[in-house]
């Protein structure tokens, strides 16, 4: 392969982490856009904190700064298999929390993986898209069968893309759980 074609490639490898978490450190060598390594955004809480704003774990960071309007779709994957936090990115408990289109079940998420309630407070604090009031999103606690891998026929413009929908709670393993759905005051209330 010419050396052109090299470089424009972008390389990812995936370390286990020292701390016992399944998540993993990723770390990019040669990336197009990212600094990958120049930028170190290990897992855990506290994010660090990047012109003024906590930088989410699945976050790029670019040559003019952080890449706040775009994921790091390696990081979200793993989010997404791994049953881990895109905030944080350390492992998420038995229960986590998701945005939802609508108060419903069947609706679509719209958050790339699940959230800690903790980190979940964080990012509707600071991310314009989940804390508008406009976008009346839902918030519920959900299981990880709770949540199934979606299509992305019928969103809205502008819409976040939706990859999984809410399992309704008759086709999970707890056909009698009751669901809670949160509005973003209510969320910002128990913060």
């Amino acid at each position: 392969m010419p050396a052109e074609a090299r470089a424009g490639q972008r390389v990812v490898y995936l370390r286990d982490r020292d701390d016992g978490q399944r998540m993993k450190d990723v770390i990019y060598v040669h990336p197009p856009s990212y600094k990958g390594a120049e930028f170190q955004n290990p897992a855990g809480l506290p994010r660090p904190v990047v012109a003024g704003l906590p930088f989410p774990w699945v976050t790029p960071m670019g040559d003019s700064g952080p890449l706040f309007r775009e994921v790091e779709r390696v990081k979200a994957e793993l989010c997404r298999r791994l049953w881990g936090c895109q905030v944080c990115g350390n492992d998420l408990d038995t229960t986590a929390w998701v945005a939802l289109e609508r108060p419903e079940d069947g609706s679509p998420v719209i958050t790339s993986a699940a959230i800690h309630r903790a980190c979940l407070s964080l990012a509707v604090e600071h991310c314009p898209v989940l804390g508008d009031a406009a976008n009346n999103y839902a918030f519920t606690e959900v299981f990880e069968d709770d949540i199934a891998a979606a299509a992305d026929e019928g969103r809205h413009e502008g819409a976040p893309k939706a990859r999984w929908y809410l399992r309704p709670v008759s086709e999970t393993p707890r056909p009698d759980r009751m669901r809670t759905f949160l509005s973003l005051r209510q969320v910002l209330e128990r913060s």
